[in-house]
């Protein structure tokens, strides 16, 4: 199937690496169908890309990345299959005026097997604005 992208155009996609999300993404009930789209061989970043809306993508990350220690309370997660499955991204903001965060209270989880999952909010010690970058000071500043 092709899907047109925000990003990288027209793309050519087998039908099992699209992503439904039986729970939703907070405030986009209607999008349920997605794949996911690295930014760039180099980065940790991936776009997940609706396959019904060109211009609605998502920047995710592995929260592993920015926060080496996190962990989900399993007991409030549905039964999305074995969680050694389980593919776990946060949704970023970037480039809106100020520094980029991620959403590390409510991550998306995708069972790479089956492909389904969706947006869960947590009860998580962590912060829906994390910093995404650590600020870096300059000796002598």
């Amino acid at each position: 199937m092709i899907v047109e992208t925000r990003f990288h155009g027209a793309l050519t996609v087998k039908p099992e690496d699209v992503i439904v999300l039986d729970y939703e993404i907070l405030g986009f009930a209607k999008n349920r169908h997605f794949i996911l789209v690295p930014h760039r061989p180099d980065s940790p970043f991936l776009y997940l890309q609706s396959t019904t809306d060109p211009h609605l993508s998502f920047v995710v990350i592995d929260p592993l990345v920015v926060m080496p220690d996190y962990s989900l309370p399993l007991d409030e997660l549905p039964d999305l299959g074995d969680p050694q499955l389980w593919a776990i991204l946060c949704l970023c903001t970037v480039g809106q005026g100020g520094p980029g965060t991620v959403n590390l209270r409510s991550p998306l989880i995708i069972n790479r097997q089956t492909r389904h999952g969706g947006q869960f909010v947590l009860s998580l010690p962590y912060s829906h604005q994390h910093p995404l970058f650590k600020e870096v000071t300059h000796a002598g500043s």
